[in-house]
């Protein structure tokens, strides 16, 4: 008789343990696939090592109005708050861009070039580079409390570059403690530049880039609150790698690291840091205009209308 007898029970036990193991695997998957569907809806590089992962998010064009729609705040950048919206909500009621957030122009065959971590004697050096190529770029700055970095920020400005936001100490202890500590070293150098340029900056970029070890807990919330503010954030999808390391690289590898990486891309981010030490940097930004002039782009400062490369957290 097979009810009650030891095969019986032989079966009954193999068929509850493959249950025990197939069931929760099943929905453990479900709630994976589930997160991965909500963080793309975000679109998604300087990290800690300055390289480029591999989950940058560009769009390919083919829906970039309804990603633009996804990132969009509400209807105007301003302190419209539900009932029950976060604490920090509240913090800085002037820390909003003139404009609601609205990037969504995707130029193609244009390249972006950015620097961190200035203005320093760099900067000088590179504002003069892109004066002579006429080439506009974009200057993520952090804080300073000299006259000659201000006077450095002006000049920015005042020939045609963009100026956004870095943090004001770069330091990711401070920068990201929580999200309002992101906010206070976000407002902080959103005053500097307002009351040393009479320019309100809408351009931002995560200390170390959006994915970077230090903002895992919170990214999203962080992401979502500077965009409901209206600013607009920026990675990068071609980096020269010279904060990859501790070594100074030449001018010919820096050159080779962005013109390499951008065969085969609609539009080229492209990361450089301008801080004092960065000396081959500076040096490298003539050749590179000049490369990626004769594969076909041209330059472009980012502006607040520029759809973003931004990262997504790994899968």
């Amino acid at each position: 008789m097979y009810f009650g007898s030891v095969r019986f029970f032989k079966n009954l036990i193999f068929l509850t343990v493959c249950v025990l193991i197939i069931v929760p695997t099943f929905f453990a998957f479900k709630f994976h696939n589930d997160a991965v569907s909500a963080r793309s809806t975000l679109i998604a590089d300087d990290s800690p090592s300055h390289e480029s992962p591999e989950t940058v998010f560009e769009p390919d064009g083919t829906d970039d109005a309804g990603l633009a729609e996804q990132m969009a705040p509400a209807e105007e950048a301003g302190p419209l708050l539900s009932a029950d919206a976060p604490a920090y909500q509240l913090l800085y009621e002037d820390f909003y861009a003139p404009q609601p957030y609205g990037a969504t122009e995707r130029a193609e065959n244009t390249a972006y070039l950015t620097f961190d971590d200035g203005p320093s004697e760099r900067t000088d050096e590179i504002l003069n580079t892109l004066a002579a190529k006429n080439v506009k770029a974009t200057f993520f700055v952090i804080g300073h409390e000299d006259e000659a970095n201000w006077a450095r920020m002006r000049r920015i400005v005042e020939e045609g570059h963009t100026i956004g936001m870095h943090s004001y100490t770069h330091d990711y202890a401070k920068v990201y403690a929580s999200v309002e500590s992101f906010l206070d070293e976000f407002y902080r150098i959103f005053k500097q530049i307002q009351e040393v340029t009479g320019t309100t900056p809408t351009a931002f970029r995560f200390p170390g880039g959006s994915i970077n070890g230090y903002d895992g807990g919170f990214y999203q919330e962080i992401l979502s609150e500077m965009i409901r503010r209206g600013f607009v954030p920026y990675d990068w999808n071609i980096s020269s790698e010279d904060a990859a390391t501790g070594r100074i690289l030449s001018v010919d590898t820096l050159v080779n690291n962005v013109v390499r990486n951008a065969d085969g891309k609609v539009r080229c981010f492209i990361l450089f840091h301008d801080n004092a030490d960065k000396v081959t940097s500076a040096q490298a930004v003539g050749p590179v205009i000049d490369r990626l002039k004769d594969k076909g782009f041209a330059f472009a400062p980012i502006t607040p209308s520029t759809l973003p490369v931004l990262y997504n957290y790994p899968e």
